[in-house]
């Protein structure tokens, strides 16, 4: 999970994702309560599922890492077939943003890829 995590453009997904829930949480008094209320629901859920969760997890351990083995190996091989999964956003996405170059390029037919 943290080598997805840590590819630039699912950092910066991340990071868009996350910036539009504070400036949402934040629009108004009655969003931001339900929010707050949301998220102490989770955090309260999740101590509850990994403190529960733990037993299983030790068990599975073997099969987990094993999993775990194969991923990296798939993420790999997608690396090397793709490497625009390596470079910044910036190099990535087209001047004036993701959708104005997108359109742009599905009209003139160009690659969507850099080259």
């Amino acid at each position: 999970v943290s080598r997805v995590a840590n590819l630039a453009l699912v950092s910066c997904a991340c990071g868009a994702a996350a910036a539009a829930y504070g400036r949402t949480k934040h629009s108004h008094p009655c969003v931001r309560s339900v929010c707050d209320a949301a998220e102490k629901g989770l955090r309260t859920l999740t101590a509850a599922a990994a403190s529960g969760a733990q037993p299983l997890l030790t068990r599975l351990e073997p099969q987990i890492s094993t999993a775990n083995e194969l991923a990296c190996k798939g993420l790999d091989k997608l690396e090397e077939k793709l490497p625009i999964l390596q470079q910044p956003p910036e190099r990535v996405t087209p001047p004036g943003g993701t959708r104005a170059g997108l359109r742009g390029r599905a009209r003139s037919g160009d690659e969507l890829v850099p080259a």
